[in-house]
């Protein structure tokens, strides 16, 4: 690694622990524009091993890395706009929105049918994934620790499949469409109280930018 990356990495650390709003929220555009200009100066170093191809990519990689965390921050919003109220939560990881559909709201107890209540909350996310198209969609099934493995993995899966039905149906490309469910193996807090395990009972739709 040549000084010049080593200078980059470093300043972008530190940039990155103070990139918050004075509301202590992450600035997520902030935070893509250091880590497009990382990996644009990566791969500038890597193509053209000198000072000057580091320096090249870095900046075209933050400028990328920037219009996406704007592009995501904007989604993240109106999504919120959107769905508030139905229950269902937005999570703006920086690299990814996952929009987390809790069981109660979505599905009766041991079903796979969604709850036609719900309907009009997956056509504001299907409306929105239409109007930002260059992003991948992963639609992940997650039940609590009741009752067998087998059974908990084949609920999950279809209910992300019947999720990721209706977004096809609503007009969202299949083609841009997976699905997968993983059953009980990925809680996201405790199974040992009824909270916990209502809360790791969800489907969650997960939107990654290409560019």
């Amino acid at each position: 690694m040549t000084r010049i990356p080593r200078l980059m990495t470093a300043a972008a650390l530190i940039a990155l622990a103070g990139c918050t709003y004075d509301t202590g929220a992450p600035n997520r555009p902030a935070n893509g524009a250091i880590i497009g200009g990382l990996t644009g100066a990566a791969l500038g170093n890597a193509i053209g091993d000198d000072s000057k191809s580091t320096i090249i990519g870095g900046i075209a990689g933050a400028a990328i890395g920037g219009a996406i965390g704007q592009s995501m921050a904007a989604q993240e919003r109106a999504l919120n706009q959107q769905l508030s109220g139905s229950g269902a939560r937005i999570t703006n990881t920086g690299t990814a929105l996952r929009v987390i559909l809790p069981e109660e709201v979505t599905f009766a107890t041991g079903s796979a049918e969604v709850n036609p209540g719900f309907r009009p909350a997956l056509r504001d996310v299907a409306q929105s994934l239409r109007a930002n198209p260059n992003s991948t969609v992963q639609v992940v099934g997650h039940t609590d620790n009741v009752g067998t493995a087998a059974f908990n993995r084949q609920l999950s899966l279809d209910r992300a499949s019947a999720v990721a039905r209706i977004l096809v149906a609503e007009g969202v490309n299949g083609a841009r469409i997976t699905y997968a469910g993983r059953g009980m193996s990925a809680p996201i807090t405790t199974n040992t109280t009824a909270q916990g395990r209502a809360m790791n009972r969800r489907v969650e739709i997960v939107i990654t930018p290409t560019g």
